[in-house]
């Protein structure tokens, strides 16, 4: 049961277990009896459970979590032995959910007798990701289509009617109340005109001015340019930064607008009291391989606050446009957020719990 290490034996044959503890995919071995007899370390990760804890173990009790995994095992087993595929959610010792793909095939040996059953276990998160970031992709692409008809149609009478009001405004003078009524009518005007703006800025393609950018030294500023904004609050900022991480390939004044968007709405949702935390690593298990060209490699940027954290429900829609939680929000702000992050090649995601806070990641490319 534990991971060997690759070495050849004296006939120069490398063994199986070798050879399944290099995969990437996890891979499970299932016994006669039902119980688990092998397991790599990739199928250590997913599962959360030490190929130690595991030997010996029944896959009813070690899938307990897992009914429909658990029933692809037992189909394979005699009397059916039959070779299945699926795909779902694992949720592993401590409750985390991995999307995965599931194939489990009857072992056998040269004379057809039941050995046991094998399973290969392949982590989706990563393509569940860029499947989402293409449906966004197309989304967005549709109502910049819409943003772009309505805005002329939807422009010129705005500007009638915040014309019309300045004129009133004039007119009426010397009645206070009245002049503020137009006075509203031409900051409500506005409102709209700006929010036309920013509708048409999230689904106009941006041309990107890259250069070799210091990822610390962009956080600093942004954390200079929110400190007067929360000098009164009783919130405190912790810094966990790798002081080794290279530089990366960006846009400074996207991504500053990007962390100044996370950081803002992460002091906010904290009301005035906690603690924000943000955090720089490498990226080691991610990499985009384009044809010609070595692997790129990613840093992530975690913005973590203590707030009162994310609806289940919400989290889903958290990047889409026009939706917000704020009473006074646009609902824009993350979709061009996620816009931004998207255009550098790199992925934003949010991870949270009711009560628990929340932590918004951000992947960007290591400049070459």
């Amino acid at each position: 049961m534990k991971n060997a290490v690759m070495t050849e034996a004296p006939d120069g044959k490398i063994s199986w277990e070798n050879i399944l503890t290099s995969l990437e995919d996890g891979v499970i071995l299932i016994d006669r009896n039902g119980k688990a007899s092998f397991m790599n370390q990739a199928a250590e990760t997913l599962t959360e459970i030490s190929a130690s804890q595991a030997l010996h173990q029944p896959h009813t009790a070690l899938f307990k979590k897992n009914a429909w995994l658990v029933e692809m095992v037992n189909k394979s087993r005699p009397p059916h032995q039959i070779a299945s595929r699926g795909e779902g959610d694992l949720t592993s010792r401590r409750g985390r959910q991995v999307p995965v793909s599931l194939t489990v095939s009857p072992l056998q040996d040269r004379y057809g007798r039941p050995l046991g059953s094998v399973l290969v276990l392949r982590d989706l998160t990563h393509r569940k990701e860029l499947e989402e970031d293409l449906k966004r992709s197309d989304r967005l692409a549709q109502l910049g289509t819409l943003a772009a008809g309505l805005a002329h149609e939807v422009k010129n009478p705005l500007g009638g009617i915040r014309g019309a009001a300045q004129l009133l405004k004039r007119e009426v003078a010397s009645n206070a109340a009245l002049a503020q009524y137009a006075d509203i009518v031409v900051r409500e005007v506005d409102r709209v005109n700006l929010l036309i703006e920013q509708l048409l800025d999230l689904t106009r393609p941006t041309t990107l001015h890259l250069d070799p950018l210091n990822i610390h030294e962009l956080l600093e500023e942004v954390l200079l340019l929110e400190r007067e904004a929360v000098a009164d609050w009783d919130v405190t900022v912790k810094k966990i930064f790798d002081p080794s991480l290279p530089p990366i390939m960006g846009d400074r004044a996207q991504l500053t607008q990007v962390f100044l968007n996370l950081i803002k709405n992460a002091f906010q949702a904290m009301n005035g009291k906690g603690r924000l935390t943000i955090t720089t690593r490498m990226e080691t298990d991610f990499h985009i391989r384009e044809q010609g060209k070595k692997r790129n490699q990613f840093i992530w940027v975690d913005v973590e606050d203590d707030g009162p954290g994310i609806r289940e429900e919400d989290l889903q829609h958290i990047f889409s446009p026009f939706f917000t939680t704020k009473n006074n929000g646009s609902g824009l702000g993350l979709a061009v957020c996620h816009r931004i992050v998207n255009e550098h090649g790199g992925l934003i995601r949010v991870e949270s719990r009711e009560g628990e806070g929340a932590t918004f990641k951000v992947s960007l490319l290591v400049a070459e």
